[in-house]
């Protein structure tokens, strides 16, 4: 991994509005480090149970950075309808993916994944740990007529997970007995993600950082989002 530190630096501050959950990603990444005029702000990843909520902090954070100048980034999936919307109109770049998993595993894993089995219900280190409060309570799955309603058409659990995780085979196991699917363990690859973010936050430097044969694949990515 290259330190892009200053290299092809316009001056201008650049914003990531990003969800909780990719702040592992973003600290292995080392991204405020490599680039000195990047900033980072993390949105809670539980306003996703409130669609309406994540859209109106979505747009609170990008006013605000907008009134200090600074270019901004999106780094969410579609969580909720719109997202593209909001982003074209207040000139936001949104990081392409539909899913979070697509962009902690990378687009050709996660199509993978998907296409090889039906019903993959994905899990990360955020919702393993706040399964309880964000899941089981709020769709009532301990009841056991709505779990297997609302489970009927998955076939595995698949953990997604990252360099920083505790150990939490053992949650992910109890999960998957819970919701009686069988488990699997995929590790996450930001090779995919800091592609495209080092495209984002700075084009020029980032042209010399994926110059090669993975530099087709961040025009294939930009135009999946499109």
């Amino acid at each position: 991994m290259k330190n892009l530190t200053g290299q092809g630096d316009t001056g201008q501050p650049t914003r990531i509005i990003a969800c909780a959950v990719f702040k592992p990603a973003i600290e292995h990444l080392k991204l405020e480090e490599r680039y000195a005029n990047l900033r980072v702000t993390y949105l809670p990843s539980n306003l996703h149970m409130r669609p309406q909520n994540l859209r109106d902090y979505l747009a609170k954070r990008i006013n605000f950075a907008r009134k200090k100048n600074e270019r901004i980034i999106c780094l969410y999936g579609h969580c909720f309808p719109g997202i593209e919307e909001i982003c074209q109109q207040y000139g936001v770049l949104k990081v392409p993916g539909f899913h979070c998993y697509e962009m902690l595993l990378g687009t050709e894993q996660f199509d993978q994944l998907i296409n090889e089995t039906a019903g993959t219900y994905f899990l990360e280190r955020d919702l393993i740990l706040n399964f309880e409060e964000y899941c089981a309570k709020p769709l009532e799955l301990h009841d056991e007529e709505m779990r297997r309603h609302l489970f009927a058409h998955y076939k595995r659990l698949l953990y997604v997970r990252q360099p920083s995780d505790p150990d939490l085979v053992q949650k992910a196991a109890r999960l998957a007995r819970f919701l009686k699917l069988s488990l699997e363990i995929r590790d996450a690859d930001y090779s995919h993600l800091d592609r495209i973010l080092a495209e984002f936050i700075q084009p020029a430097a980032a042209k010399q950082h994926i110059d090669g044969p993975d530099s087709a694949s961040i025009k294939h990515e930009r135009g999946r989002g499109n």
